[in-house]
């Protein structure tokens, strides 16, 4: 019986090393998806969206993107379409559903182009993909 402390101490620091391990790589590969993925930036996505990069901030990517005025205000008209298209782009792209299944959190953050002025910022998680 007196054993039975020790073997626990033992099991939860190897648990807690391997979490750190997890954390630590996917950090890492974030930082890595981000570089990649900022080249070339600010690009134009369409006409009403300009693709402004990506960052890595802990477990979470944040695509910034910054939209013209007009389009800002149908974003904010109706954030659930919003939401829903970028869900199936999110959900549907296995390179992002890798990151998500890893821990990972994608947020988009829309601002008004020319200022930092936010319009949207929707994140997504694993359990997000599931329903789809």
């Amino acid at each position: 019986m007196r054993w039975f402390p020790l073997l626990l101490a033992f099991f939860l620091a190897s648990e807690a090393h391997s979490a750190s391990l997890r954390d630590s790589r996917l950090e890492e590969t974030l930082n890595q998806v981000a570089t990649e993925s900022s080249e070339g930036t600010p690009r134009a996505i369409n006409d009403n969206i300009t693709d402004m990069g990506f960052e890595a901030q802990g477990d979470e990517l944040i695509n910034r993107l910054s939209v013209d005025a007009a389009y800002a205000e149908r974003m904010q008209e109706d954030p659930l379409l919003i939401r829903t298209q970028l869900q199936a782009s999110v959900c549907t792209d296995l390179r992002f559903r890798r990151l998500l299944d890893m821990g990972a959190t994608l947020t988009y953050h829309f601002i008004i182009k020319g200022s930092d002025q936010p319009v949207l910022t929707q994140s997504f998680i694993a359990e997000h993909c599931q329903t789809m």
